[in-house]
């Protein structure tokens, strides 16, 4: 096991790669999940320290230390895989704590969040001549969220539930400037699994956005994006995956704005004409 691997280093380090050692040993989920300067910084230590820490363990390098690390986080967290905590509090109210729950899976996405890799998933979003948004038969209302604004960017967008007739059709429909988006989160059903196995098959560019790296989506896809969860009881909290499909559309807006804002303005010049709104005299297009 790697505590036990860190702890009988313990004498052997560094101050500061003890002090890193500790650390890791005692935020190993959170640390699996982060990134070398993440957690450099989270531990109070430089990068250079934690490549060395990796080295005096035994490692080649950091790649090869965090991928022990997380497999070793996998083992030790069978029991409670998906940070299921205990719900019943005396301390505050139920609400009180979902709001907190909530607001810090959002601070932890934004932590966890890789610029490069945001700009790539944007770049293949803003680009893709198609979209197929698939949530699977338990995450499809995020698809649809996103689809909802999506077809407006790009009238080619579908979503798919299932591994159907439709489906494959979308799929065979799609070329190398295609992208698939796949929700995927505990406890992973295993349609949406299929569906990103053929989408793997058919090497159409993908983008992952799921719970963590022991997503079993992760490897079929060719981009990622992490928005974590913790459970107070089944219910999925779910602000942090809808506020990266909100910043996923507003980058995109961003890079095809001429086109998507003469696309809203057709679209609003129709619904305030057919009388679909009780306020009338708003329009969002014009105020772009």
């Amino acid at each position: 096991m790697l505590i036990q691997k860190i702890t009988e280093m313990l004498p052997k380090l560094t101050k500061k790669q003890a002090l890193l050692g500790r650390y890791i040993c005692e935020n190993m989920y959170d640390v699996a999940l982060m990134n070398a300067p993440m957690i450099a910084r989270e531990a109070g230590v430089s990068e250079a320290t934690l490549t060395r820490f990796a080295y005096t363990l035994g490692y080649a390098g950091f790649p090869e230390f965090q991928k022990d690390l997380r497999r070793n986080t996998l083992m030790s967290k069978s029991d409670n895989p998906f940070r299921q905590e205990v719900y019943k509090c005396k301390d505050k109210p139920l609400h009180d704590r979902v709001f907190g729950l909530e607001k810090e899976l959002l601070e932890e996405t934004v932590s966890l969040l890789v610029q490069e890799m945001f700009e790539n998933c944007v770049s293949l979003l803003a680009n893709a001549d198609r979209v197929l948004l698939v949530g699977g038969p338990t995450h499809w209302y995020l698809a649809e969220y996103f689809s909802n604004y999506m077809k407006y960017f790009n009238p080619n967008t579908a979503t798919a539930r299932c591994a159907d007739v439709p489906f494959f059709g979308e799929l065979d429909a799609m070329t190398e400037k295609s992208v698939a988006v796949v929700f995927s989160y505990p406890r992973y059903p295993t349609e949406t699994q299929k569906m990103a196995e053929e989408i793997h098959r058919k090497k159409v560019n993908s983008i992952a956005i799921t719970d963590s790296m022991f997503s079993p989506i992760i490897r079929l896809c060719t981009h990622h994006l992490l928005t974590p969860q913790r459970y107070l009881i089944f219910v999925d909290p779910i602000s942090s995956a809808m506020t990266m499909i909100h910043a996923l559309l507003v980058s995109v807006y961003q890079k095809n704005e001429d086109q998507i804002k003469q696309r809203l303005k057709n679209y609003e010049n129709s619904v305030l004409s057919a009388n679909m709104y009780v306020y009338k005299d708003y329009n969002f297009a014009s105020k772009l």
